[in-house]
């Protein structure tokens, strides 16, 4: 837990704000155009019940999954889930763990995980901004400016720092206009499709993978996303 919150923290000093407390921004700043002036406060009395943000009923028709066949994850909290895995067609694929390479099968997956909601004080254009910061691609100011935030800090925290950023560098998000107050999506071909959605200051994340396809990933995600934002 204490591994959580340091990284948490670190997150939000590396894609927030800048040294002086402000929002970056290059003017790239993404609002969708619809939905941008939602109020989801409701929505925070789903924390302790992802099976009810996003249910099973909602699942299914959205995609027609066989859930009592389904492995079913269910956990509360910030980092809850509410998950099906279940058996494709498509080949195994190769992973390394440890410097040693195994096969995997390459398992369907649809659900949710990584609701929150913030009682920050902040204002909505700020909140998003922020919000923004961890998905956009960054440009060489605001790049500058975390290289000069990290200069200042620990031994300890630069070198995460760092490699939070190497990690972050490699990783590609397009976003999804009309959905929410601002949302993102990125695909990896082994793991699937992931759909972050901040919908007015409560935020979540779409898991999915039931093809090779990314499109036809994203759009299904997109309706299981609608499914959530319809109970603000």
């Amino acid at each position: 837990m204490k591994k959580i919150i340091f990284l948490a923290g670190l997150g939000f000093l590396l894609f927030s704000c800048n040294s002086d407390g402000s929002t970056a921004s290059n003017g790239n700043s993404k609002t969708s155009t619809s939905n941008k002036d939602l109020n989801c406060k409701l929505l925070e009395t789903f924390k302790e019940d992802y099976s009810a943000l996003l249910t099973k009923e909602e699942i299914t028709s959205v995609y027609a999954v066989d859930v009592e066949n389904a492995k079913h994850e269910l956990r509360s909290g910030s980092y809850g889930e509410h998950l099906f895995y279940w058996p494709s067609d498509r080949p195994e694929f190769t992973i390394e763990v440890s410097g040693m390479k195994m096969n995997v099968p390459d398992k369907n997956a649809i659900g949710l995980k990584n609701f929150s909601y913030s009682s920050s004080d902040s204002d909505m254009k700020s909140f998003t901004d922020r919000f923004n910061m961890a998905y956009k691609e960054l440009s060489e100011e605001e790049l500058d400016k975390i290289s000069k935030n990290l200069a200042k800090q620990s031994e300890k925290i630069k070198s995460t720092g760092e490699d939070m950023m190497k990690i972050r560098g490699k990783r590609s998000w397009e976003f999804v206009d009309g959905l929410g107050t601002s949302s993102w999506y990125k695909w990896n071909e082994k793991y699937g499709g992931e759909l972050v959605v901040l919908a007015g200051k409560a935020q979540f994340t779409i898991i999915i993978k039931i093809s090779a396809d990314p499109k036809e990933n994203r759009d299904l995600a997109r309706e299981l996303a609608e499914k959530v934002i319809a109970k603000c």
